[in-house]
């Protein structure tokens, strides 16, 4: 049997300080000694590094403490227990070093703490003075440095979040991540921040990373309105979801590192507990032991809050390209409601208009869906949109009394470039992407908790500047 040891890797603009308490569990529960209980430490404030350096010095400092050999084959089984940023460089490293051979990735079981996998609310506001002010640097050389390059990749919809996603997630021999290789557990807490630091909450969050965002139980879908000739269809690519995933009460981003200074806490049993799972069966009682805990957690916080906060969210990542691949980084995107048998092979007929109900319906989906949207400050061409599940069920509710059997529609519209470029707009139709009558469909289910799904826009981008004669033109 190879020797273990475990990794600890923090988050951004922490240090391995924070997990001082965190080792000595680790130590009282026999899961490794002061020896074997490494802490990664990385400088996420400097504006130059990026998770590239990252994962490349962690490389580096693996080989010099002969975790893993010069080949970067596994010498020693790894426990990795990582904080918020650390889930994306942990994911990062993985993918690099090991996803063309992940026999020899010395990792056996992965735990996240609150992971930051599809983002921080609060990572474009770092960026800002305010931000730089609160976290930025103070040494002479690098003055208020906040890890700028960083930043841009925890930021909500970023490019590399989903080029990530492609990386380790939507493959096409399946995730990594299962009971049989790399044994992922994600526990994140539901509780906002309190006091001063509580001007930051939004909803859905832990004070600072989506709960939804938290989760790898993603999939992908697509739409391509590039070809006059293929019908508008959804395209699906799903990922593997054999992982482990709870929501615990009580806990906020900071506090359920803190809370490891508590011997008995639910934190410190949960994550002592999913380091000593030796085997596949093992593995499956503790994903239901989490799916139990889950449901207890949003139970018991279902009557608390104003404005449906703890409710389960859905985060949405939508991406706009033309037919060449190229970014489309102005459109908008329009959500209807209409009643079911104006639908025709799944689109809404154009000449279909609203009645007054399916009109009031729409523009309350609208809002809904809209209202916590964020385009990514680096490339507008992805959005994000963050959809409170509770209250989406209860629109439909609304509108199957209304209406009877309805359909909820998507358009997208692009706007011209100049006088001789811009998008078919006559291809940009208006697509049904849920009907409540619906009994077997090709379609996928649109809706999940707790879950980021991620949705491809392809449209055609067309220019009158190119021209073919007999005639020379003047």
């Amino acid at each position: 049997m190879a020797p273990q040891a475990t990794l600890i890797v923090h988050g951004y603009s922490d240090c391995s300080k924070s997990f001082v308490k965190l080792k000595e569990r680790l130590k009282e529960n026999q899961v490794g000694t002061v020896d074997t209980i490494l802490y990664g430490d990385y400088d996420s404030r400097e504006d130059n590094i990026t998770f590239n350096d990252v994962i490349d010095g962690l490389n580096d400092q693996l080989k010099q403490k002969g975790l893993i050999d010069s080949d970067g084959r596994k010498k020693t089984d790894l426990n990795v227990i990582v904080h918020s940023t650390g889930g994306l460089v942990i994911r990062h490293w993985i993918w690099r070093y090991y996803h063309d051979n992940i026999a020899e990735c010395p990792v056996k079981r992965l735990i996240m703490l609150a992971p930051a996998n599809f983002g921080s609310p609060l990572a474009h506001r770092g960026k800002s003075f305010l931000g730089r002010l609160v976290k930025g640097r103070w040494k002479i050389g690098d003055f208020l440095e906040v890890g700028r390059r960083l930043l841009n990749g925890l930021e909500l919809a970023s490019p590399y979040q989903w080029k990530m996603a492609h990386r380790d997630l939507f493959t096409t021999d399946g995730s990594y991540f299962n009971r049989e290789q790399i044994q992922l557990t994600i526990l994140v807490g539901i509780k906002d921040y309190s006091g001063i630091r509580g001007w930051v909450n939004k909803p859905g969050t832990d004070g600072t990373v989506v709960i939804a965002g938290t989760s790898l139980d993603a999939i992908k879908l697509g739409l391509d309105f590039s070809d006059p000739n293929t019908p508008v269809q959804w395209k699906e690519t799903k990922t593997a979801h054999d992982f482990s995933f709870g929501v615990l009460p009580g806990l906020d981003h900071g506090s359920i590192v803190g809370n490891f200074s508590e011997k008995e806490s639910q934190i410190t049993k949960l994550t002592m507990e999913a380091l000593q799972i030796e085997d596949a069966e093992a593995f499956k009682t503790y994903q239901q032991k989490l799916e139990e805990i889950t449901a207890d957690t949003y139970d018991s916080y279902s009557e608390k809050g104003t404005n449906n906060e703890y409710s389960k969210f859905q985060q949405f990542i939508i991406h706009a390209i033309d037919d060449q691949g190229a970014p489309v980084k102005d459109f908008t995107i329009e959500f209807y409601i209409y009643k079911a048998d104006k639908a025709e092979n799944e689109v809404i007929d154009k000449g279909k208009y609203f009645n007054k109900t399916e009109e009031k319906l729409s523009e309350e989906f609208q809002d809904e869906m809209l209202c916590e949207i964020h385009a990514n400050k680096e490339d507008s061409s992805y959005r994000r949109l963050l959809v409170n599940l509770k209250n989406i069920s209860k629109l439909m509710k609304k509108a199957e009394e209304q209406l009877g059997p309805f359909a909820i529609s998507m358009k997208i519209f692009v706007p011209s470039i100049d006088r001789g470029i811009d998008y078919d707009l006559r291809l940009l139709q208006n697509v049904v992407i849920y009907r409540s009558d619906a009994t077997q469909t090709d379609k996928p289910s649109l809706f999940f908790e707790n879950t980021t799904t991620l949705i491809e826009l392809e449209v055609n981008r067309r220019t009158s500047y190119v021209t073919l004669s007999t005639h020379p033109k003047d």
